[in-house]
């Protein structure tokens, strides 16, 4: 019996190992089941993913993808008005400051009061100018140097000389024509003496100066034209009360 019995529990022990292996499978089987699933629903998500993104990356790339044909001339156009555009931003502003510079032969009728008694007398000369745009070609600085050298007759002796500064006003009429107004100060010396009236005047006057005239543009750099100037003197203690000027002048620009 007990070698029966001892046989039995020999036969019993590998079934208990079997089953024990079964469960072993079973739980693998679960498992690998459990792994599959989360493995598939990792997939579902990504493809999700990628489904809601697809649209915005196209989006993108489209965004990305358009463009415009240009033709080699039209490439070249817009480089070139790139390339004016960094030209002007660099450029200065006295880049277009031009001056100018004259020469002219100029005529003063002046009117003269000593010992309580007028005299007008008439003189001529050289006059010299220079001046330059105020930032632009309509408006102008100007300086002009006259002089009229020494005038005699019998025993009267005249001498004048003059300096104008002034800013004026330019713009073009029609065809070459153009005209000019302008304005200043001017400071005019005078000597005027004759010994038989015993009349003896040497005198510094500042007056107001106003000017206009015309112009005919010969040449780019070239212009002709005539001027007229009147002065009032700003002092009342002065013999040189008031005086006219007429002028040719010959112009040139820079």
């Amino acid at each position: 019996m007990a070698s029966l019995k001892e046989r039995q529990h020999t036969i019993s022990l590998p079934k208990t190992r079997s089953r024990t292996k079964d469960q072993f499978l079973k739980n693998d089987k679960a498992l690998i089941e459990w792994g599959m699933q989360i493995i598939k629903t990792i997939q579902f998500a990504l493809i999700a993913a990628s489904l809601f993104t697809a649209p915005t990356l196209v989006q993108a790339a489209s965004g990305d993808s358009e463009y415009e044909e240009v033709s080699y001339e039209d490439l070249l156009n817009e480089l070139s008005a790139k390339k004016q555009k960094v030209t002007q931003s660099s450029t200065s502003s006295f880049d277009d400051v031009r001056l100018h510079a004259g020469i002219g032969y100029a005529n003063s009728f002046t009117n003269i009061s000593a010992n309580n008694q007028n005299f007008n007398r008439h003189t001529n000369g050289i006059q010299l100018s220079l001046g330059m745009d105020l930032f632009s070609p309509n408006w102008y600085s100007e300086g002009v140097f006259k002089n009229y050298g020494v005038s005699s007759s019998g025993s009267e002796e005249f001498t004048l000389r003059e300096l104008d500064l002034k800013i004026g006003y330019t713009n073009r009429l029609e065809s070459i024509w153009s005209y000019s107004i302008s304005s200043g100060l001017s400071n005019r010396f005078l000597r005027f003496s004759d010994s038989s009236k015993g009349i003896s005047v040497n005198e510094t006057t500042p007056s107001l100066i106003v000017s206009t005239g015309f112009m005919a543009q010969v040449h780019k750099h070239l212009s002709l034209g005539a001027e007229v100037s009147a002065h009032t003197a700003m002092v009342n203690r002065t013999s040189d009360k008031n005086s006219f000027d007429f002028a040719f002048r010959l112009n040139t620009s820079l």
